[in-house]
């Protein structure tokens, strides 16, 4: 028996065999697990992403403090903000490097319809990942100033929508579809 014997045999076993339905309990778990694949619930999709964020906001702070928080008392790079370019401006780019490189990060990481969902309400996403970081460095005990604290918020969240939308064009548009 060839090769194509076998695979003609095995293409008319299946077509007789085909009659018979699957357990629908069988099916209704490859419905929902493929559901749940093209459209992946919010929370889980936040849990992931504020995941990302926290282990690359944690490694930023090795290099680039957040309200005078540094893991490793470096603060050679927010001096030089501070002095080359004021206390705003360097607010601004604080808060776009600490969540733009996680933005960065999660279109890299995260699925195809994960990053999609982000994008659908990526300013609620965004918006509310800034807001937690800034809790965090209150409860650190940072001394976080209203008028900065909006400064780096309004930085964070519009790194993170764009590097969200630049990492995704370049990922899933020039790159790589997967």
């Amino acid at each position: 028996m060839t090769d194509m014997d076998k695979k003609n045999e095995d293409y008319h076993s299946f077509l007789i065999s085909s009659d018979t339905q699957p357990d629908e309990k069988v099916s209704n778990q490859v419905f929902n697990f493929i559901e749940n694949d093209l459209n992946p619930a919010h929370p889980k999709i936040a849990v992931k992403l504020f995941s990302i964020q926290a282990l690359v906001g944690i490694l930023t702070l090795t290099f680039c403090p957040q309200f005078n928080l540094s893991l490793t008392n470096r603060y050679e790079l927010f001096h030089f903000f501070h002095h080359t370019f004021g206390n705003y401006i360097c607010m601004l780019l604080c808060g776009s490097i600490f969540i733009g490189t996680g933005a960065i990060f999660s279109a890299l990481i995260l699925k195809k319809q994960e990053i999609e969902k982000i994008k659908s309400s990526k300013f609620l996403y965004y918006m509310s990942i800034s807001g937690i970081a800034i809790s965090a460095f209150l409860v650190l005990g940072s001394e976080v100033y209203f008028d900065l604290a909006l400064t780096w918020f309004v930085g964070a969240t519009a790194a993170g929508v764009f590097f969200l939308d630049i990492s995704h064009f370049f990922r899933f548009r020039l790159g790589s579809h997967s």
